[in-house]
C-alpha cells in the first residue's frame, strides 16, 4: 500500500511489451517515405560564374561570353570560353565558364579538385559564399583573384512548383536521394530548389557520380522524413585541406623581399632566372605556380617566404 493505494508491479514480460511498442512507434516516426517521382541525374563538372567586370578582365575589353550549348536548367548555358585556376599548390586548366553573367563571381569545384589546389572550400549551395575560398582565375587577355569564390557544391534537386507539391516537399526542404546506379547508393541532406523557372533534374559532382559508378542517363528517386528542413551546412572535413597543408617553421632565414607581384606563373619564373639573383624572398600570399616553382629549381635559383619559413 501507498498513500492508501495499492501499488501494481509490472513482470518482466509487460516491461517487454511496452518497450517494444514504443520502439515500434519510433520506427514509424522516424521511418522515410519513397516518392513515386523519378528524375534524371546530372553531374556538374569543376566550373566558374563570372561577373560583366570579370569577363572583360580575364577576355579583354567589351568581351561576352559565346553560348556553345545550353544546359538543362532553363537560360543557362556553357560557353566557349575556358579559364585557368591557379593557387600555390596547384593550377587546373580548361575550366568551363557557364552564363549567363552574375553578381558574384562563384568557382564550383570538387573536394578532390580543392585538394588538388591545396583550397579549404566550404560545402555550400549555388549563391552562398559564405567562408568561400580563394582563387586566381587566368583568362585569354588577363587574370583576377577571385577572394571569397571557391565552393563545394552541395547536392540539390531543381523542381517546380507543381512537382514540388505533387511531391509534398517545400524549398530548401532536404532529402535522402537513392541513384540507381551500378553501386546503388544514397545521398543524405540533398537540398530541394523549387523554382517555376526550374527543370526537373539532380545535380551531384565528379566525386559523389565516381561513387556510385554512375552510367549514362541515370535516375534516382528521393525519400522524405519529417522535420528534414532546414539550409545548407559547412562541410565539416573541410579543415582537413588545411590541416594536410600547413607547413612547419622548422628553418629560419631572413631574405630580403625581391619580388612584389600577385602571382608568379612560369614566364614570370623565366624573366627572374634570367638575371642575375639567386635568391629571392616573397611575400606573404604571393602565389608560386608549380610549374614557375620547376623553373627556377632547375635555375639553382632559391626561394624563401619573407617571414623565414623554410625554403620553397
Amino acid at each position: 500500500m501507498h498513500n492508501g493505494a495499492p501499488v501494481h508491479f509490472m513482470n518482466r514480460q509487460q516491461i517487454q511489451e511496452i518497450i517494444l511498442r514504443v520502439l515500434a512507434e519510433c520506427g514509424e516516426q522516424g521511418k522515410e517515405q519513397e516518392l513515386p517521382l523519378d528524375f534524371p541525374v546530372e553531374v556538374s563538372a569543376k566550373h566558374v560564374h563570372l561577373t560583366r567586370e570579370a569577363v572583360e578582365q580575364l577576355f579583354g575589353t567589351g568581351a561576352k561570353l559565346t553560348p556553345k550549348r545550353p544546359l538543362s536548367q532553363p537560360g543557362q548555358f556553357l560557353s566557349e570560353e575556358r579559364v585557368t585556376l591557379v593557387t600555390s599548390k596547384g593550377r587546373i586548366e580548361n575550366v568551363a565558364v557557364l552564363g549567363p553573367e552574375r553578381a558574384a563571381v562563384q568557382t564550383e569545384l570538387s573536394l578532390t579538385d580543392c585538394r588538388t589546389l591545396g583550397i579549404d572550400a566550404p560545402l555550400r549551395m549555388s549563391g552562398d559564399l559564405t567562408g568561400a575560398g580563394d582563387v586566381y582565375i587566368i583568362g585569354s587577355m588577363g587574370m583576377i583573384h577571385a577572394k571569397g569564390s571557391v565552393i563545394i557544391a552541395q547536392a540539390h534537386i531543381h523542381i517546380t512548383p507543381p512537382q514540388a507539391e505533387q511531391a509534398g516537399i517545400t524549398d530548401g526542404q532536404r532529402v535522402s536521394v537513392t541513384v540507381g546506379a551500378e553501386r546503388r547508393t544514397t545521398l543524405e541532406n540533398v537540398i530541394c530548389r523549387v523554382s517555376s523557372q526550374a527543370a526537373l533534374a539532380m545535380h551531384i559532382d565528379f566525386d559523389e557520380a565516381n561513387a556510385c559508378i554512375l552510367p549514362k542517363h541515370a535516375t534516382a528517386r528521393m525519400k522524405i522524413a519529417a522535420g528534414r528542413t532546414g539550409n545548407t551546412d559547412r562541410y565539416n572535413g573541410g579543415n582537413s585541406v588545411r590541416e594536410m597543408d600547413k607547413e612547419t617553421d622548422t628553418e629560419k632565414e631572413t631574405c630580403v623581399p625581391e619580388f612584389e607581384g600577385k602571382l608568379i606563373t612560369e614566364a614570370v619564373a623565366r624573366k627572374l632566372a634570367s638575371g642575375s639573383k639567386k635568391k629571392f624572398a616573397l611575400a606573404k600570399g604571393v602565389i608560386l605556380t608549380p610549374s614557375a616553382k620547376d623553373v627556377l629549381r632547375h635555375a639553382g635559383i632559391e626561394v624563401y617566404w619573407q617571414e623565414g619559413r623554410r625554403p620553397i
